[in-house]
């Protein structure tokens, strides 16, 4: 019966997968989404036991959920909105594991299901909107933060004036690429946490202003750095490492936030009260 109701899924939502694998392949930004659909599987995975000793009964109230799904998956398909069809995969998923194997079933199967969700949700036009104010937000910052450290900057929107230096804050330095992949490396660590929803939810929601803080140190360091090296730190080899070491940052800190919320995978080590 469960690969049955996994074989229809897949079948009905292939058409969104293939959409999402060009998108994957076509953005630079979005190329994670390739490791989406194993680790999501993979973590479905690792609570099969949960699963199947959680297996019951299921409330008829569940199929409002699924076919709200399956009305956003139709209409998201004849009006050829990718994102659309691809978030329907989440009430859809929900509500057909709680009709047919028990709510407490959907709880488990909640955050690989949003996982996966999220990764075949993503569009080429979500770094345009959300992007932008990410680079108003570190331009301004890291202006503040600069004058602050001894370097005069004169902004005029993303654009930063530190001597004889002209940097942009583009959307390539707005940081929602390293968001978008430290959301999904956040939902992975959650997901193996042994916490209270509380601060699960309160772990994802510091992803945002870790990605943030971590940006605008590095735009400010290159600002401090271009006064001796010019423009040759906001290009080639250093701006790559310099790109390479927001990801590391952002990850540490986001991994010192959940010791610090206790909210940890159980095999870190650190031990975590029960959902």
């Amino acid at each position: 019966m469960a690969f049955a109701t996994v074989a229809a899924a897949a079948l009905v939502y292939l058409p969104v997968f293939v959409h999402a694998v060009g998108v994957w392949r076509v953005d630079q930004e979005f190329s994670f989404g390739f490791l989406v659909p194993p680790v999501s599987l993979g973590l479905a995975a690792l609570r099969w036991r949960e699963l199947v000793a959680a297996r019951s009964a299921g409330p008829p109230a569940a199929l409002v959920v699924l076919a709200t799904g399956l009305v956003l998956l139709v209409v998201g398909s004849h009006s050829d909105v990718h994102a659309l069809a691809a978030a329907s995969l989440l009430p859809v998923v929900l509500g057909a594991s709680a009709y047919l194997y028990g709510v407490s079933t959907a709880r488990l199967i909640a955050l690989p299901a949003l996982l996966l969700t999220g990764g075949l949700s993503l569009y080429r036009g979500l770094l345009s909107s959300v992007g932008f104010a990410l680079q108003q937000l570190t331009a301004e910052a890291s202006a503040g933060a600069a004058a602050v450290l001894g370097v005069p900057v004169r902004r005029s929107g993303v654009d930063l004036f530190a001597g004889n230096v002209h940097l942009i804050v583009a959307q390539a330095c707005s940081g929602m690429d390293s968001l978008l992949a430290l959301l999904c490396l956040g939902l992975v660590f959650t997901a193996l946490a042994r916490a209270t929803l509380l601060r699960r939810a309160v772990l994802i929601g510091l992803v945002l202003p870790i990605i943030l803080a971590a940006n605008v140190l590095r735009v400010t360091l290159v600002l401090i750095l271009s006064q001796s090296l010019g423009r040759a730190v906001a290009e080639g080899v250093l701006h790559d490492l310099l790109s390479a070491s927001l990801f590391v940052a952002a990850t540490v800190l986001f991994a010192v936030a959940g010791v610090a919320l206790r909210c940890t995978p159980s095999f870190v080590g650190t031990r975590s009260s029960s959902a």
